[in-house]
């Protein structure tokens, strides 16, 4: 009988050894081979990084100013819109019914 006690407790021994340490080991690799692919990748230089920067500043800048001017637009077209005189609306609606 204690044969089979120590069969049975090698047994459970190898499962949970295989359970808890073979993915804390498939864990470790894939971390070391996330640090040598980030090792790997080539690092931009700082100038070509403000470069970029200032290029997407002018062109933010630029975009800002046309939705401004697409805006002032807007206004002055509700503008006109809303100073009509009524009596224009009436002729023109009068000469679209006679037509």
């Amino acid at each position: 009988m204690s044969e089979h006690i120590a069969i049975v407790m090698v047994v459970g021994i190898c499962v949970v050894s295989v359970t808890t340490v073979l993915p804390l080991c498939i864990a470790f690799m894939r971390r070391t081979d996330r640090m040598k692919a980030q090792e790997a990748q080539p690092m931009v230089p700082v100038p070509d990084i403000i470069a970029r920067l200032e290029r997407m500043e002018t062109g933010m800048e630029s975009m800002a100013a046309e939705i401004e001017r697409i805006g002032e637009g807007q206004r002055f077209t509700t503008r006109l819109l809303s100073e009509r005189d009524p009596r224009l609306l009436e002729s023109a609606t009068a000469n679209n019914r006679s037509t």
